[in-house]
């Protein structure tokens, strides 16, 4: 079997950390509009059916729960060290992860980390995916080492994958 280029996860890890702090911004400048628009005088009702003040103010309460959220999300990840792996390591939380569809020959890059699940990243050219130890893939790969084979749904039928590396 060729051996993958594998892609430096401190650069992963930089990655994660950049969409992070765009989220937290993003969601900064949401609950700073929304709280605008509540707060406006416009906003006051005209009569007992005009209810978009109260709307805004539920849509600003919801954006400041989201600004919370991507806060403690972006400050956890910041105080997240994943550890190293060795060729002999198992998967687990921190793993770096690359598996070669055994039909296709393509790679699939996983990063599995506890937060930002989901999060699709480019690093290196390589599209990396984001998984948290809970989701279906992770569990599939949990454990596994180097060369192991697993079985994964994609598309709705398995497809079987190769650990090319670990770090």
């Amino acid at each position: 079997m060729k051996q993958a280029k594998m892609i430096d996860k401190a650069q992963v890890y930089k990655e994660v950390l950049k969409v992070l702090a765009e989220r937290n911004k993003t969601a900064q400048f949401a609950a700073k509009q929304a709280y605008e628009a509540a707060t406006n005088s416009e906003s006051v009702a005209e009569n007992k059916y005009d209810t978009f003040g109260l709307e805004a103010s539920y849509l600003a309460h919801g954006q400041s729960q989201r600004l919370l959220e991507c806060e403690q999300e972006y400050l956890a990840f910041t105080k997240w060290q994943p550890e190293s792996f060795t060729s002999e390591s198992e998967i687990k939380l921190g793993a770096l992860v690359s598996l070669l569809d055994m039909d296709s020959g393509l790679e699939k890059h996983l990063f599995i980390a506890p937060i930002a699940g989901g999060l699709s990243i480019s690093v290196e050219d390589k599209k990396v995916l984001i998984i948290s130890p809970s989701s279906p893939v992770a569990k599939a790969i949990w454990h596994k080492t180097l060369d192991s084979e697993v079985d994964l749904p994609v598309s709705g039928h398995k497809v079987n994958f190769c650990v090319e590396y670990i770090a």
